[in-house]
């Protein structure tokens, strides 16, 4: 079964649950009990080799995208 993470809007506490793709039921926070929360979204890994480099490359890119280097926004817009 799948977890997923939500914010809860009123306390902003993050948080997972597991539960079925096909749950519709509504999601409450774990700490307040609050019913107005919002699913938060990842961008997936990107770990491993490419067909035009080593593993150390890769992992050269992943270290300067999360050191701020990368997200298309630029590295002073605050979101890094």
């Amino acid at each position: 079964m799948p977890a997923y993470t939500y914010e809860c809007e009123t306390c902003q506490d993050v948080f997972d649950v597991r539960r079925s793709m096909m749950d519709e039921s509504p999601v409450v926070c774990t700490s307040c009990a609050g019913s107005r929360v919002r699913q938060v979204y990842y961008a997936p890994a990107m770990v491993g080799r490419s067909s035009s480099g080593s593993a150390s490359q890769a992992q050269a890119a992943n270290d300067a995208y999360m050191n701020g280097g990368g997200g298309g926004c630029g590295s002073s817009c605050g979101c890094h």
